[in-house]
């Protein structure tokens, strides 16, 4: 995962449970935009899984969630950025 100075995320590597979060779950050895994620400030990247902050604040999520990584309800992988609610 690499956050730009512009506020876009780009991803690459293995991508089975969509943790590139471009909408696929195709794996890239090139760098592929994060679907729709601008204005970010923040990039943690897990094994399977990718959590992201936005400049407003917001907590975006994509790829593993057999254990809830993602924060959302629901155990389904996401291969889309995913916002988590409820978060103070």
């Amino acid at each position: 995962m690499a956050g730009k100075s512009d506020g876009t995320v780009y991803a690459w590597g293995l991508n089975a449970a969509g943790q590139l979060g471009d909408g696929s779950n195709a794996s890239s050895s090139a760098p592929v935009r994060s679907f729709g994620l601008v204005g970010v400030t923040f990039v943690s990247a897990g094994r399977s899984h990718t959590a992201v902050q936005k400049s407003d604040g917001s907590v975006w999520c994509f790829g593993d969630n057999t254990y809830g990584q993602l924060g959302v309800s629901g155990l389904a992988f996401s291969n889309l950025p995913v916002q988590v609610s409820g978060l103070p």
